[in-house]
């Protein structure tokens, strides 16, 4: 793919960095217009978005260096650094981010519950963005196909093998999870209860990723268990928490409404 847009003598405008910022500047939007309509200063949202962009950077890097290949980085710290060459763990990205999101929100008088929901369909959209960086960038690269769709990278500055046609799979996570944005963008209007649109982002994020990682070439393992896979089962698992406090608070409201 192209994972240089632009390079002159040393330096290299790099199709990663670019897109993640599009991202953020995508989500941000529409966490901006979500906080709109919920009667929320949008420049609440707006100012959280660099917070946002920090948190969600550090830890979707941290974590991909604690769960891939924390030797290499152990011997070569400064790479740590090198985040434009990809190596982002969304998983890690959405952790840090919702802690960011729980302190800004507390430190500005919010609930946080229903500060997160404001943001959650901004994060969604930004995460089928940054799909496009990693296929730009030969990143987080599907198994080998002899599918008719099969794409073969051909830029040795892409992190794919070379040649090989593989499972688009940044292809499929782009769809994916469009379609989780599409469907806790039009579902978020009648989940009026705090944390009902961040369980539904959970629980349907989850259960894609789950199974979107099984085409996924060498995915980070410990003592066997595919990482991602195992946080996928904690985030669905985390949604039906949420919902079921959340119908368990329904049955209470409607039981004193008729006892």
């Amino acid at each position: 793919m192209y994972p240089v847009l632009i390079e002159i003598g040393h330096f290299q405008l790099r199709a990663y960095g670019i897109v993640v910022a599009l991202a953020f500047l995508a989500g941000g939007w529409v966490a901006g217009r979500e906080a709109r309509r919920r009667g929320m200063a949008p420049a609440l949202v707006q100012d959280f978005v660099l917070y946002a962009l920090v948190a969600g950077i550090l830890g979707a890097r941290l974590y991909y260096v604690l769960v891939s290949q924390p030797a290499w980085y152990l011997a070569r710290p400064w790479d740590i650094l090198a985040v434009w060459q990809g190596g982002l763990a969304v998983h890690g990205g959405i952790l840090a981010g919702l802690a960011m999101a729980v302190w800004y929100a507390r430190r500005n008088r919010l609930g946080p519950l229903a500060f997160v929901d404001t943001l959650t369909p901004g994060l969604a959209l930004g995460q089928a963005i940054g799909q496009v960086a990693c296929l730009l960038n030969g990143d987080s690269f599907g198994t080998p196909t002899t599918l008719p769709w099969g794409i073969v990278f051909t830029d040795p500055r892409a992190l794919a093998p070379q040649g090989v046609a593989l499972h688009p799979l940044q292809a499929y996570e782009f769809l994916a999870y469009l379609g989780v944005f599409g469907l806790v963008w039009a579902a978020r209007r009648h989940l009026t209860r705090p944390g009902t649109v961040l369980a539904l982002y959970a629980g349907a994020y989850g259960i894609a990723r789950f199974f979107l990682e099984f085409l996924r070439a060498d995915p980070p393992r410990m003592a066997g268990i595919v990482v991602p896979q195992a946080m996928s089962v904690f985030l669905v698992a985390g949604a039906l928490l949420l919902a079921a406090g959340w119908w368990g608070q329904v049955q209470r409201d409607a039981r004193r409404r008729t006892g």
